[in-house]
Order: C-alpha cells, then sequence, then structure tokens
C-alpha cells in the first residue's frame, strides 16, 4: 500500500519564461499539449500497450512542432515524452529481449539526448535564480548569470532545428515494436517488467544511501522516474489507490530533480571556471552543493519507507490495483 507523504519538500520549479518583445499575448499563445502513457478504451492488453507508445511518439511529433511559439515548454515537455516511451520499453524488456530492448533505447537516447543543450540552458539558470542570495558571492554569480543568459538566447534561436532534428530517430519506432512484441503478451509479463523496475530503483537507493555520491543520487532519480511512469500506464485504467501511488512517486520523482538540478549547476560552473569562461566563486558552489545535500537526505529517507513489501510483491499490489 503506498504511504503518502506527510509534508512537501522545498523543491525548486523551473519560472516560466516572461514574454519577449513581439511575442503574441498569453492567451493566444499556442501551448504545447503534454503527453501521458495511459491505456485507453478496451482494446486488449497487448493493443493497448503498442498504442501507448505510439501515442507517446505522437505526442513528442507534436510538441517539437510547437517549440516557435513557446521553446522552454516545448523542450521541457518533448523530453518528459521520450522519458515516458523509455519507461515503458523498459517495462516491456523481460518479454522483448536484450539485444530489442536495447536497440529501441538507444534510438530513443539519441532523440533525447539531442537536446541536452536546449534544456541546459534553461533550466541551470533558472536552479540559479531559484538559490538564496548571499554578497560574499554577488560579483560572480552575475558572471555567471549572464554567461548563461547568453547561452539560452543562442540555443533557443536553434530549438526548432534541434528538434526537428531529434525526430529522425523516432522514426519507425511503433512498428519496430508491434513486430517485437509477442502475440501473447499478457499481464503476467508486466509483473515480470514491474518486478524488475522495482528491483533496479532498490538496488539504485541502496547505493545511493550508502555513499551518498552525485551519480548515484541521480541513477536513483532515473529509477524513480522510470518506475513513476510505468504506473502512470496502468493507473490510467485503476481506481483511487494506485493513482494515489502514482502521485507519491511522481512528487518523489519531482523533488530528486530539484535536488539534481542544483548537483549539475554545482558541476557545470566547476566547468566553467576551469575553462576560464567565468570567475572562481568556491563560497557558490559550496552553498549549492550543501543546499543540494539538506535536501537529497529527507528524500532518501522517504524513498526508503515509501511502499512496504519486496518489488515482487510491489508489482503484484500495482496490478491488484488496476483491476
Amino acid at each position: 500500500m503506498a504511504t503518502e507523504h506527510p509534508h512537501r519538500h522545498e523543491s525548486i520549479r523551473i519560472a516560466e519564461e516572461p514574454a519577449r518583445s513581439g511575442d503574441p499575448p498569453a492567451s493566444k499563445r499556442r501551448r504545447p499539449a503534454p503527453g501521458r502513457l495511459r491505456l485507453t478504451g478496451r482494446r486488449p492488453l497487448r493493443a493497448g500497450v503498442l498504442g501507448a507508445f505510439s501515442r507517446i511518439l505522437g505526442a513528442a511529433r507534436r510538441l517539437a512542432r510547437t517549440a516557435e511559439h513557446d521553446p522552454v515548454a516545448a523542450v521541457h515537455e518533448y523530453r518528459k515524452s521520450l522519458r515516458r516511451a523509455r519507461a515503458l520499453v523498459a517495462l516491456l524488456a523481460p518479454c522483448l529481449g536484450k539485444p530489442a530492448a536495447l536497440g529501441l533505447r538507444r534510438r530513443l537516447q539519441a532523440a533525447f539526448r539531442a537536446t541536452n543543450a536546449l534544456r541546459d540552458a534553461d533550466v541551470l539558470l533558472e536552479t540559479l535564480r531559484a538559490v538564496p542570495p548571499d554578497a560574499e558571492d554577488d560579483l560572480a554569480r552575475h558572471a555567471i548569470e549572464v554567461a548563461l543568459e547568453l547561452e539560452q538566447g543562442r540555443t533557443r534561436k536553434e530549438t526548432s532545428e534541434t528538434l526537428e532534428g531529434a525526430l529522425q530517430f523516432l522514426g519507425g519506432l511503433p512498428a519496430a515494436l508491434e513486430v517485437l512484441l509477442k502475440p501473447q503478451f499478457s499481464t503476467r509479463d508486466l509483473e515480470r517488467g514491474l518486478t524488475r523496475s522495482r528491483q533496479r530503483e532498490r538496488r539504485a537507493l541502496e547505493q545511493a544511501m550508502k555513499t551518498r555520491s552525485d551519480e548515484d543520487l541521480h541513477e536513483w532519480r532515473k529509477r524513480v522516474k522510470e518506475l513513476r511512469y510505468q504506473v502512470e500506464l496502468l493507473a490510467s485504467k485503476g481506481g483511487g489507490e494506485i493513482k494515489r501511488r502514482e502521485k507519491s512517486l511522481g512528487r518523489l520523482a519531482q523533488d530528486l530533480g530539484a535536488v539534481t538540478d542544483l548537483i549539475v549547476l554545482a558541476r557545470e560552473i566547476g566547468e566553467r571556471e576551469r575553462e576560464g569562461t567565468v570567475p572562481a566563486s568556491p563560497a557558490l558552489k559550496e552553498r549549492i552543493r550543501e543546499l543540494a545535500a539538506k535536501r537529497s537526505g529527507p528524500l532518501l529517507e522517504l524513498g526508503a519507507k515509501l511502499f512496504e513489501g519486496d518489488a515482487k510483491l510491489f508489482a503484484r499490489q500495482v496490478l491488484g490495483e488496476r483491476g
């Protein structure tokens, strides 16, 4: 049974981009429609899973075409759509087999990585602005912020072209999955996939709790997001209990994302210092790392007791809640 988070941890949210000169009014701007993994209607399970995969990639394509109107939201939602597609492939991996699943993942990863620079330019700047100011690092912080603003301006001019180029990796993937997914795909295969994902998440959590390293925390965050999207798929035809479980995972993934954004920001500042493109700012980096450490501790503790039972029991509970 899901254990509800007793309180919300602090999270750094990505601020909405202010309107630029020449932009259409907010009421007339096209907003990208986010995609979710869902099973619809009364279709057989295999057809429902294939449909969910096809729809989420269709959402990614639509989002890529909204970049001219709202580049920040388009990139953000496009990447979430690809994360959902990767999570679905991970859920199906025991049924597909390692070579087939790896081939699909590589194509999705290529389409995702093509947008890394676009995402970093926006998130690094907003994360920096959300760090409480301190007079000790005002000058260095201002120089870093200006550098990030310049990079953001450059990447936004390239957003539409970059997203269009990334779409080439998605061509033919729904048809490929239809060929690879066995005709007798069943709930038993879903149980195997959920059990595997839960085991991966538990191992990543144990490693992160043991080392408290940035890399291991980031790996755990990826596993939490993967599991969340898989539960999202099943919750689309489930009741209140499974939807509450999905929301608990979603909140945890969101709060972990705010922490890993801080970690990436501190690392990026360090790299730019070594390159000589920004002034040295040891106090700022230390404050960012301290903030990340302060927020990560409670999240690790929460993750350790979020859900009861072992991996197989977790999978059976989720499928039982789906009905």
